[in-house]
C-alpha cells in the first residue's frame, strides 16, 4: 500500500500566486535582475511567490547555489536576510552588485564618471591589462573580430581604478561585464567598436535606472520590519555544504526557506564562461569582474554529466545533509530542478533527500499532473526542444521538503 503524501497548507491566494509564477513564461527582469544574464537563472516572479508563501520580514531565506542572485535579490527587497554561496566567484560578484543597495550619491558619482569614460576608449591609447592575457583569460577574444572589444574592455576596466567606492567600482565593473556578454557571448560576428561604445552607456543608464528602484524597494522594505533590525545580505565562494559555517554566525532562528536551483543531473549548462566564434569557450567574465577562475565545468556542476552521475548525487548527499542540520520542522525547502533522465534520476534525487531527513510535501490543491508535482517548461531550451522533440530536460519541476 502506497504511503499518503504529506502536504503544506497555504491561504488559496498564496497557492494561487505561487501556481501561476511557476507557470509564468515572463522574461526576466524587474529591480537589478537584468545587471547579468546568468545561465539556467529562475524566474524573479516565482522567487518572490515563494519568499512570500514561506516566510515573513525579518525571517532568514537561504541559497546555497547562488548563481545570477534572483534568490537573494527578492529576499533583500523584501525585507528578508539573504544567505548565499556559490562556487563560483563570478557568481558570487553579480550576486554582491545586485544585492548591495546604492545611494543617490553613488549613482551620482557613476554618471560623472560614464560621462567621461567615452574619451579614454580611443583604441590607439595603452592598456595595461597584460597580466590576465598571460594567465590565459583572453582565450578565444584575442583574434581579428573580436579585438576591437576586447580592447574597449581594457581601455575600460584600467579607467575603473579611478573608482574609490568600492560598490560603486564592482558597478562599473558590472556594467562592462553585462556589455560585453552582449557583444561577445554567442556570437560568430561582432559589433564594432563605435556600437560597443554606445552599448556600455546605453546599459549604465538602464542599470542606474534599475538600481535606484531596487534601492528604494530596499529602503521600503527595512522600514516595515523595524523590530527585526535592517534586512541584510551575505554571500560568499563555498561549498554548498559549507552555508552552515556562515549562519551559525548569526543570531537568527532557523530560515524560514531555502529556495534553490542546483545543477541539473545530465543537462549541460555553461555557468561559468561565455561561447564565441561558433562555441568556443573563453574566461573572458572572470577577467572582467575582477575574479578567478580555474576550474573547468564538471567542477561548477558536481559532475553532472549523464555519463556518470556517482559523483553528482554524492554531491547532492552532501549538501542536503549539511542543509537538514539548519532547518527546523517549520523550514520549507523549495527547489526547481530538471533531469535528462526523470524517470531513473527523480527517484534516486527525492532517495536521496529522504536519506537526509527531508520528505517530500505536496501541495494539496495542486494534485492535476500525473504524479502530483508541479511541472513546467523552460522557456530557455524551448527551441532545443522544438527542434529534437520533447526532451526531458525542457521541463523543469518545483519539489517541496521539509524536515521529518
Amino acid at each position: 500500500m502506497a504511503a499518503s503524501k504529506l502536504h503544506i497548507k497555504l491561504p488559496s491566494g498564496d497557492v494561487d500566486t505561487l501556481l501561476t509564477s511557476i507557470y509564468s513564461q515572463t522574461p526576466v527582469s524587474g529591480l537589478t535582475h537584468d545587471y547579468y544574464k546568468y545561465p539556467a537563472r529562475f524566474s524573479p516572479v516565482f522567487a518572490r511567490s515563494a519568499i512570500n508563501a514561506f516566510s515573513r520580514p525579518g525571517d532568514l531565506v537561504v541559497d546555497p547555489f547562488v548563481g545570477g542572485g534572483t534568490t537573494l535579490v527578492e529576499a533583500r527587497a523584501a525585507g528578508r536576510i539573504g544567505i548565499g554561496t556559490d562556487l563560483s566567484s563570478l557568481a558570487v560578484f553579480v550576486t554582491e552588485t545586485k544585492t548591495l543597495p546604492m545611494r543617490c550619491k553613488d549613482y551620482d558619482a557613476m554618471e560623472d564618471w560614464f560621462s567621461e569614460l567615452p574619451g579614454n576608449l580611443n583604441l590607439r591609447l595603452k592598456t595595461n591589462q597584460e597580466c590576465w592575457d598571460e594567465n590565459g583569460y583572453f582565450r578565444n577574444v584575442k583574434c581579428p573580430q573580436t579585438w576591437p572589444i576586447r580592447k574597449t574592455v581594457e581601455l575600460a576596466l584600467q579607467q575603473t581604478p579611478i573608482i574609490q567606492d568600492k560598490k560603486q567600482q564592482n558597478f562599473a565593473r558590472c556594467v562592462i561585464l553585462k556589455s560585453a556578454q552582449w557583444a561577445l557571448d554567442g556570437r560568430k560576428s561582432f559589433p564594432t567598436a563605435s556600437k560597443f561604445r554606445e552599448r556600455i552607456i546605453h546599459n549604465a543608464t538602464s542599470m542606474m535606472d534599475a538600481g535606484r528602484v531596487y534601492s528604494m524597494e530596499v529602503r521600503k522594505a527595512d522600514k516595515l520590519a523595524p523590530a527585526f533590525g535592517k534586512s541584510r545580505t551575505l554571500c560568499r565562494k563555498r561549498r554548498a555544504q559549507e552555508i552552515s559555517s556562515l549562519i551559525k554566525g548569526l543570531d537568527r532562528p532557523a530560515p524560514s526557506l531555502i529556495l534553490m536551483s542546483p545543477p541539473y543531473p545530465g543537462v549541460h549548462i555553461l555557468y561559468h564562461r561565455w561561447q564565441v566564434k561558433g562555441g568556443k569557450e573563453t574566461p573572458a567574465p572572470f577577467w572582467i569582474a575582477n575574479s578567478l577562475d580555474g576550474a573547468g565545468t564538471s567542477y561548477y556542476t558536481m559532475n553532472a554529466r549523464a555519463s556518470n552521475l556517482d559523483r553528482y548525487f554524492s554531491g547532492i548527499q552532501a549538501t542536503f545533509s549539511a542543509l537538514s542540520k539548519i532547518v527546523n520542522a517549520e523550514s520549507v525547502i523549495v527547489q526547481m530542478v530538471a533531469f535528462s533522465d526523470p524517470a531513473v534520476q527523480l527517484p534516486r534525487y527525492l532517495s536521496v533527500m529522504e536519506s537526509c531527513g527531508l520528505k517530500e510535501h505536496f501541495l494539496s490543491e495542486h494534485l492535476d499532473s500525473t504524479d502530483g508535482r508541479i511541472w513546467r517548461s523552460v522557456p530557455s531550451r524551448k527551441w532545443h526542444a522544438n527542434i529534437k522533440g520533447q526532451l526531458p530536460s525542457a521541463r523543469e519541476v518545483v519539489l517541496l521538503h521539509k524536515a521529518v
